[in-house]
Parts: structure tokens; sequence; C-alpha cells
């Protein structure tokens, strides 16, 4: 019998439930209507986004940027002023469809009321909101899937800068190059690509943007064959602060290129579409193993040192759970070849030296895969509280202390999960320095996970970030920093981009010297 399909977020959210298959790198959510027509149009995504500390709107969000003049706001006739300039759509408070365009993804964020929001249809409409919000000192937010750990997209009394009326692909066989508006979805994306049997390197999750994701790096199970998603562009349109749009590839604008390659959404500027060499979609065989958790630490060493060996068309990653009943799991999802699952799986086994409690291999089409590890097409809205270490090495120490932390969790009634991806393959074929990326010579990202009801208290978040940060305690000794993507409250910015944050800062003096581009997890 084929196992369920079941994505990382629907894993993370219901750890207590027995029902849960595998530690998979996706969303949960509802079926949607897949991409059919041949043209890749995209259709424009569901509300969408992300987290911060007590469920109040996202600090560094003051609408007056220093050095900006004292201006009472725009008025009416600038607001129409404004509307009649763009192609797209000015959404202000008082619109009946506010709260449900301003929405992200973690409903943690809705309290935040940007003044409004603005439903860009193309870099002209960006750089004209740009200006608008210069003219009148109102901080931008470029928001595309909205899927930030923060909600870094949104802000009080600042411009929610919305780009996913960009949403289409095109692909062009002569160069095997896609160009994809910002705020294309992953599960549409895939589905447009299939059409021309073609796909890029990118995370699981259905309703994630092309935006966020590629900035940050865009880790994903195609991570060891293709490396990080950020690896797989070739050019990019940003518009900046001053409201130029730049055309930015390893030709031009060499030192905002390189920044774009991980150096993480909403620093330098409102990317509008960004163009990926593409890889054959290839269809793919899965294999799932459970291990007793008395075990725990060793699974997680022979994990280790299998990913550090195994080739580059497999890719796996390990999960440990706890449950609010108590219990506790630990479990291994990997993606080969088709017809190589079974050897996989063996050799996973061979390399952790514990026999596994249960085993499941199959095989998948290549949309049927993409479906499989996202949990569907769609993904629905999902409150929670996560973070990220990243690992260079397991040390015996280290896979002790991981299952304790999960085992405490359980004792005391939580539920919580660690996941553990993979950044070895193809993503360490790329120097330190060559992209802003920093983790290119570690074992794996860890993403610490807490599944919270769909309208939190605070009492409820701050005790989910209260374990995350104890977690963080626990490992501080071999953790060498985070994963941009999976940004968090009331931890330094440096831990982000490590020996890669000074030269960060200087592309962002240069692009945006009056920081136009601001938040508490910007550079």
């Amino acid at each position: 019998m084929s196992p369920d399909s079941v994505s990382r977020r629907a894993v993370l959210q219901a750890t207590a439930a027995a029902a849960v298959t595998a530690a998979l790198p996706g969303c949960s959510g509802d079926r949607r209507k897949e991409a059919t027509d041949a043209a890749s149009t995209i259709a424009r995504p569901p509300t969408a986004t992300s987290s911060n500390p007590t469920g109040s709107s996202p600090t560094g969000s003051s609408s007056t940027r220093p050095g900006t003049s004292s201006v009472s706001g725009p008025g009416r006739a600038d607001w129409r002023a404004l509307a009649a300039s763009l192609d797209g759509r000015v959404v202000r408070r008082f619109a009946s469809d506010y709260d449900e365009v301003k929405g992200l993804f973690n409903p943690r964020f809705d309290r935040a009321q940007p003044r409004a929001v603005i439903e860009a249809a193309n870099a002209e409409d960006v750089a004209e909101t740009i200006r608008f919000g210069q003219r009148f000192g109102l901080r931008s937010r470029p928001r595309s899937g909205g899927h930030s750990y923060v909600g870094a997209s949104t802000a009080d009394d600042g411009l929610m800068i919305d780009v996913r009326r960009m949403h289409r692909v095109g692909y062009d066989a002569a160069s095997g190059i896609a160009t994809v508006g910002a705020g294309a979805q992953l599960y549409s994306a895939h589905a447009a690509l299939a059409v021309h049997s073609r796909s890029i390197p990118t995370g699981t999750c259905p309703t994630v943007g092309a935006a966020g994701l590629t900035l940050g790096g865009g880790v994903g199970v195609d991570s060891r064959r293709h490396g990080l998603t950020c690896d797989a562009l070739t050019g990019l349109t940003m518009v900046t602060a001053d409201g130029t749009t730049r055309h930015v590839d390893a030709e031009r604008d060499r030192d905002l290129w390189w920044a774009s390659l991980g150096g993480g959404g909403g620093n330098f500027g409102v990317v509008t579409s960004f163009r990926y060499s593409t890889h054959a979609a290839r269809p793919m065989g899965v294999f799932l193993l459970s291990f007793p958790w008395d075990r725990a630490p060793a699974v997680l060493r022979g994990w280790a040192r299998r990913v550090r060996v195994m080739p580059r068309s497999v890719w796996c990653n390990a999960k440990l759970e706890a449950s609010s009943d108590g219990s506790t799991r630990v479990r291994v999802v990997g993606v080969c070849a088709v017809g190589d699952q079974g050897a996989q799986a063996a050799a996973l086994e061979r390399a952790v030296g514990v026999d596994p409690t249960s085993v499941s291999t199959f095989e998948q089409s290549f949309m049927d895969g993409v479906r499989y590890f996202g949990g569907g097409t769609t993904s629905a809205r999902t409150a929670f509280a996560a973070g990220s270490d990243v690992i260079a090495t397991m040390s015996p120490d280290l896979s002790r202390r991981l299952a304790q932390v999960i085992v405490g969790r359980a004792a005391n009634g939580g539920s919580g999960v660690v996941i553990l991806d993979p950044l070895t393959g193809a993503v360490s074929d790329q120097a330190v320095g060559a992209t802003a990326f920093p983790w290119r010579r570690h074992v794996a990202d860890l993403q610490w996970y807490v599944g919270l009801p769909l309208r939190p208290s605070v009492t409820q978040v701050r005790a989910a970030q209260a374990w995350i940060s104890s977690a963080h305690r626990a490992i501080a000794a071999e953790s060498v920093g985070a994963y941009v993507n999976y940004v968090e409250p009331d931890r330094r910015i440096g831990a982000y981009y490590g020996p890669n944050l000074a030269r960060l800062r200087r592309v962002k003096a240069a692009v945006d010297p009056s920081g136009f581009f601001r938040s508490a997890y910007t550079v």
C-alpha cells in the first residue's frame, strides 16, 4: 500500500497525530486546481505567509524613515494619483478585501495593519510605489508567497508591495532557461515547467513564493543533485530603493548579483522576475525508514555519514518528533532514481547500523512526487513557531543532545520536531564566499518547529519560542549559525550570514544608503 502524502508543514503542525507517515519538506493544505496550459500562466495564489514573537506586527515597522522630511502622509488625491499610475491595484484599509489581501501564511501576523497593499502588476508599478513610499516616508515591504517566519513582508503603517500578480512562468527550449515571476508559487511553477519536462531545484511547500525562497538560498529534495534554488539563477530583475529597475546577473551589477544569491529577501530591493537554468523533470524513487527511538543518536550519526558519501542523485533527511501524548519518533525519508529506492534504503540501514522498525519504498511520476512531498497542490494557512541551526558535523554528543531535546519536549506534554536537511552534494560545489549563502561546508541545517492553534494566544506562542530557544542553547557548542529562510525573532542577524555579513552590508549601503528597505531582519 502506498504511504499517504504528507507535507513538511503538515507533519510539523500535527506532530501528535499518529497518521503522520514521514518527515517531508512541504506544506499542508487543500487540493488546488493545477496549472494546465502550455503557455504557463499561473493563477493568482490564495493569501499566505509567516511568524513573530508574540503575534503582534513585526518590529522595525516605523512608517517614517530617518532623513525623510516630516510630512502628514499621503492624502486622498495622492492615493488616487498612485492608483491611476499603476497597472495593478491599491488596496487600502477600508477596502472590503483588505484583510484577505494583507493576510500572510501564518495567522499570527493578522494584526499587522499596512497603510496599503499595492498589488503590483509589473516592475513599473513597483518603481512607482517605491517612489511614492520615499516621498511620504512610508516603508515598503515586498511580499511574494508570504511565508516569512517572522512576518517580514508586512508592517504597521507601511506599504506592502505584493508581487503575486507577477506569476507567469515561461520556458525557452533553445537555452533551457525558465523565466519565473517573483510572485509565482512553487507548485504552479513546477506544473508549468513540467509541460516541457523541465524543473528547477526548489523547496516543496506548494504555496511558497519564488522570491523569498530563491533570495534566501532554497533547500529541497534536489539540493544534493542540482544545488540550491539560488544556484540555478542566471539573472533577475530588481527595483532598488531609488526606483531604478536593474537587470542583474554575473556580468551586470556584480555585487548586487552576489548578494542576491542567498542574501535574503527584503534587503536590497523588490525582485520582479527570475531566470533559472533548468534540469530534466524525472520520476522519483522514494524510501522511508522508521527506527526505534532508543537508537535515535545512532540513526543521526549514520544518516550524517551517509549524506556525505551517497551519490548526488540521492537525497534524504532525518526527523525527530515529540508528540503531546509523550511519544517520540525518528524517521528518514529519501528520494533517488526510479528503481534504486530499495538499494538506497538498504545502504542507509547499513550506515545507521540499526534495524528499522519499518521500511517503505515506492515510485512516483515527477508531478505526483511534487504533490506527495508538498502535501497536495496548495497549503492551508498555518500558525507555528520555528527556528534553525546549521551544523558542520554530527558528533556523538550532538546526536545525544538532539534526542534529549525531543525527549524533554515530549515528557512535558508538548509537540515539536527537528528536521535535518542535508547541505552536502552539489550545495558544496560553491566556495563559501562565492555567493551570499555561507553554509557550503556543512552537513545539515536543522529546523525546529512547533505547530500552534490557528489563533494562538500570546502564552502559547511564547511557550513554543521558549522551547526553540532552549533547543538552540542545548546545541550551541556545535551550531555555527542559522538558515535565513528560517529567520526567527531575537536572533542576531549575523547568525544567518557568517563570514559574508560584512560584504552584504557594503552592498546594502551602496544600493539602499538611506535604509528604505529596513526591518529588524535586514542586514
